[in-house]
């Protein structure tokens, strides 16, 4: 053997020449688990992602596994009558409407040769969860997004229709009923607001207006809005808008050795969990949501009455052998040691308005002025 002069440094590190360090890289970072252990991995992965999606998102939905709704189609609302003790009341009763909910699968899988799960290393494993997951996410919101934000009635079948909040016209008519005594012939929820011609809109006007449309049909605030991301900053330089702030504890100096209060702030930051500060809108409070999904100019604004309420805007239709959110289809191959090749995701879901057209109303900024439908990101 050679001999070298001088002390070891870290450059005495490097492998000799005939060794390739990529190579001896993967078979040292492999993780030596099965499939068994993967599965195991993203069954917790899909149980995570289901409770979380109903945490963020369930105060706009309720779930059911019924094909069809059926509601009030309303119009006049009569006084009930004064009564004597011969009185022989008139029967009474009320005409419907109704609509479908849709449903499809969609789905996603993971897999490989028994050989990638034996020598994979355990980031690529949970790199493959995060991606099937985000897919799963982005399915979810942009569904219940879209069909909060556009008045495109979908046919479903020959005859039926997949719709969205009140609106004038359309395959389905329907008439909200008279609330307060005020009568919603010709009603929509669906609104331009002009940026450029007189009487000029600001955001502030899209708020008020959207929270007095829900108001109006004997929905209670406090509401929650959902808006553009990049109208954020806007949102924030509102006189009526409310920002969260630390709460700030003063200590009261005991004349130590430095002298002044102290103070120690914790809090909220700007945005969390999407919400991103509140607004006092003549209707009532608005909490109001940012996403990037929404495009500039767009708002909505609805009254939830807690995660899985019927009340809610949207309901989701799921298969009642399946319930809400992704659930795996595994797949069998030959090899008994790792005896799954590939896994599917799958989640099988509709989303349309629920039984109540009137929570919720959607307003559009512009220098045109009129309602058009956006496109969710």
């Amino acid at each position: 053997m050679p001999e070298v002069l001088g002390p070891q440094t870290i450059l005495s590190k490097a492998l000799p020449t005939g060794v390739d360090a990529a190579t001896v890289a993967q078979v040292m970072l492999r993780d030596g688990s099965d499939f068994g252990a993967f599965l195991n991995d993203l069954a917790l992965a899909i149980g995570d992602f289901n409770q979380g999606f109903v945490e963020k998102w369930g105060g706009l939905f309720s779930i059911t596994d019924e094909p069809y709704l059926e509601y009030p189609d309303g119009g006049a609302v009569t006084r009930m009558n004064a009564l004597t003790d011969v009185s022989d009341p008139d029967a009474v009763h009320s005409t419907t409407a109704g609509h479908m909910l849709d449903i499809k699968p969609y789905g996603g899988a993971l897999g490989g040769s028994w050989r990638f799960f034996r020598d994979a290393r355990r980031a690529q494993l949970e790199a493959m969860i995060r991606t099937i997951m985000r897919q799963a996410e982005d399915r979810l919101e942009w569904e219940l997004l879209n069909r909060l934000f556009v008045d495109t009635e979908y046919a479903v079948g020959t005859a039926g229709y997949n719709v969205g909040l009140v609106r004038t016209g359309g395959n389905v008519s329907y008439t909200p009923p008279k609330y307060a005594g005020r009568d919603f012939s010709n009603h929509t929820h669906f609104y331009g607001f002009d940026s450029d011609t007189a009487p000029i809109k600001t955001l502030a006007d899209v708020l008020n207006d959207l929270a007095d449309s829900v108001a109006e049909h004997g929905h209670e605030p406090p509401f929650t809005a959902i808006v553009a991301r990049l109208d954020f900053p806007t949102y924030r330089g509102l006189d009526n808008y409310v920002d969260f702030v630390a709460p700030v504890i003063q200590m009261v100096d005991k004349g130590g050795a430095t002298s002044g209060a102290s103070f120690f702030a914790t809090g909220q930051p700007a945005i969390a969990n999407g919400v991103a500060g509140y607004y006092q809108a003549p209707a009532g409070l608005v909490e109001i949501r940012a996403t990037a999904r929404v495009p500039a100019g767009y708002a909505a604004v609805y009254k939830s009455y807690g995660q899985n309420d019927p009340r809610n805007p949207l309901a989701v239709r799921v298969h009642p052998n399946q319930g809400f959110g992704a659930f795996i289809v595994s797949e069998a191959a030959d090899n008994r040691q790792y005896p799954i090749q590939k896994v599917t995701i799958e989640m099988e879901f509709g989303v349309s308005v629920g039984v109540d057209r009137t929570n919720g109303a959607v307003g559009y900024l512009s220098t045109a002025g009129s309602w058009s439908n956006p496109t969710i990101g």
